[in-house]
């Protein structure tokens, strides 16, 4: 999967319906996310929404931080290009960098510097988004930014395997389950 690309194919269309593409991609809830998803195909084509359901999963195989790495914080600089700034790690990009705190072995939390903000990855208060909601419009901003945290995460020595899907359904069937789990925990 191309995060880049499937970034720009939905460009247009989150404009248009941030709030809703936002539950989609990162809302824990595969209920709350298929809902969102039902409200959507009204108006949007369901390609768009087949990339934004495999973008759901692409943020969803990142790792949550904290979390630990295989390698240590110096060969985690030397691969991935990484300079010491203060207490902390950071890779420029072209229009952003990316700043990670560590400890040995163990990444504390992933920050996204736009230049303007430092926007940390984790969600406050963890448990109803994946990840930050303000990374997700700075994520659709930016095309090139996902690509390089999941460069950033293969270099931690981390595994990033989505599940892809080629349908809706395909992916209604495949958390068909969490979704009924979900249902019944509302009664």
């Amino acid at each position: 999967m191309r995060v880049t690309t499937t970034i720009e194919q939905l460009k247009s269309h989150y404009a248009e319906s941030t709030d809703l593409f936002k539950t989609v991609l990162n809302a824990r809830s595969p209920f709350e996310a298929s809902l969102a998803l039902d409200i959507l195909r009204e108006t949007v084509p369901e390609r768009v929404l087949v990339a934004t359901v495999n973008l759901r999963e692409a943020l969803g195989a990142l790792p949550e931080y904290p979390t630990s790495m295989v390698v240590d914080e110096v060969t985690l600089a030397r691969v991935a290009g990484l300079r010491k700034d203060r207490m902390t790690w950071r890779k420029d990009l072209d229009n952003a960098s990316l700043v990670i705190t560590t400890g040995g072995n163990f990444c504390f939390d992933l920050i996204i510097d736009t230049g303007e903000e430092n926007l940390f990855w984790s969600a406050i208060p963890r448990g109803a988004d994946m990840i930050n909601p303000a990374v997700l419009d700075e994520l659709m901003e930016r095309p090139g930014l996902l690509a390089a945290v999941v460069e950033l995460v293969g270099d931690m020595g981390l595994s990033f395997n989505p599940r892809m899907h080629l349908s809706l359904e395909d992916w209604n069937l495949d958390h068909a389950q969490d979704l009924v789990e979900d249902l019944k925990s509302l009664f």
